[in-house]
């Protein structure tokens, strides 16, 4: 599964890189800003995109998360370590990953997505993922998987 990561912290960043890299992921990123980041999304055409909600400067990653599903159908789980009340992204996101997360959830968290993207219903997924019952990203994700 091949992962886009957008995240403005120098030091999350690379970590998060690693630790799916080190997981058997493809990872593209980190990337700091969001008009690169949807870029690079059109040329790398990522599985998932995993998208810190408040990026410095410019666009912020609601709007990147929305972007990146009405323009390619690439899926998002956005990432907080802020309070955020999930309904503003039930439309264009698969859930919400909460910060600061251990590397362990991160690999579980994306092992979820990953087993909904393949049709299939996950085997778990750690408590610091919320996934949006009813999102338009989470229903489109079955067939596009199956499409695919």
């Amino acid at each position: 599964m091949k992962l886009l990561v957008v995240e403005d912290d120098p030091l999350i960043g690379p970590a998060v890189k690693a630790v799916l890299e080190n997981a058997g992921y493809t990872v593209v990123g980190p990337l700091r800003d969001a008009v690169k980041a949807a870029r690079v999304s059109a040329r790398e055409c990522p599985d998932l995109a995993l998208v810190d909600v408040n990026l410095a400067g410019g666009e912020n990653g609601l709007v990147l998360a929305r972007r990146l599903w009405q323009e390619s159908g690439v899926p998002s789980l956005l990432m907080t370590g802020f309070e955020h009340h999930a309904e503003d992204a039930r439309d264009f996101a698969m859930g919400l990953l909460r910060k600061p997360v251990m590397p362990d959830a991160l690999v579980a968290a994306i092992g979820t997505a990953g087993e909904i993207l393949g049709g299939l219903r996950p085997s778990s997924k750690p408590d610091s993922l919320e996934l949006f019952a009813g999102s338009a990203a989470l229903a489109a994700a079955v067939p596009r998987a199956r499409s695919a």
